[in-house]
């Protein structure tokens, strides 16, 4: 009986612990959508997802920490495994019917991409895909009108090309469009709906086959390595 007493006061607690947490997020950040609030390992502070982002809050509502939380015995960072499950986007749920599918090798392993045909970190990206074997690429076109005031007319072009493969090779090794008018129907507006329903704001963002991101112009070595252990079952 003490037991049973014992335990549904600390469910109790954690209850009323995670409402002050609670609380305190609606307050702080009051237009912001709250994914989740969970326990951490240290005692009295609670990790919070919001908008893709991870903050840390004391038991009592008072503090909030931006992080990173690292722990110290193994080295983890805690935050960023964090980011990786919250930020994840399930491969099934990609539009890839709106993709520039490019197969390389045995193409076994998969990666999309949401990409600029103006942005130097994708060219740049480019080049390092240029250099792996065995994967299948996903080009999803997704112009950002306010760094690149170009590149929508870019990309309606590519996608409007009679091989469009060659076309995005292209423009992404010389810089020149393909010769249309891109007038066909273009969807890349559904494109950028999509990306910025999963908080893409830059390019290039990739989507490996296990739903992590990844961020910019990844060198060569760190990608093969996030295709490899996205690859594995």
């Amino acid at each position: 009986m003490a037991t049973s007493a014992a335990l549904t006061a600390l469910a109790m607690g954690a209850a009323a612990d995670e409402s002050a947490v609670r609380a305190t997020l609606a307050h702080a950040f009051p237009q912001s959508q709250i994914q989740g609030i969970d326990k951490t390992p240290v005692a009295g502070l609670f990790e919070a997802a919001i908008d893709g982002q991870v903050v840390y809050v004391s038991a009592d509502g008072r503090y909030i920490l931006g992080g990173p939380l690292i722990d110290a015995k193994t080295q983890v960072n805690l935050t960023e495994t964090r980011l990786a499950v919250i930020n994840a986007i399930p491969w099934d749920r990609l539009p890839l019917h709106l993709a520039i599918k490019r197969i390389k090798g045995d193409g076994t392993r998969r990666i999309a991409i949401f990409e600029d045909p103006d942005c130097p970190y994708c060219k740049a990206l480019e080049q390092t895909l240029s250099g792996i074997d065995d994967v299948t690429v996903y080009v999803l076109l997704y112009p950002i009108d306010e760094l690149h005031p170009h590149a929508a007319d870019k990309s309606k072009a590519v996608w409007c090309a009679k091989d469009r493969v060659k076309a995005w090779d292209d423009i992404m090794r010389t810089g020149v469009a393909p010769p249309n008018a891109g007038t066909c129907e273009v969807l890349i507006a559904k494109i950028a709906e999509f990306a910025k329903q999963h908080r893409i704001f830059g390019t290039p963002t990739m989507i490996l086959s296990d739903g992590r991101r990844l961020v910019g112009a990844v060198p060569r070595a760190e990608l093969e390595n996030q295709l490899h252990r996205a690859a594995k079952p």
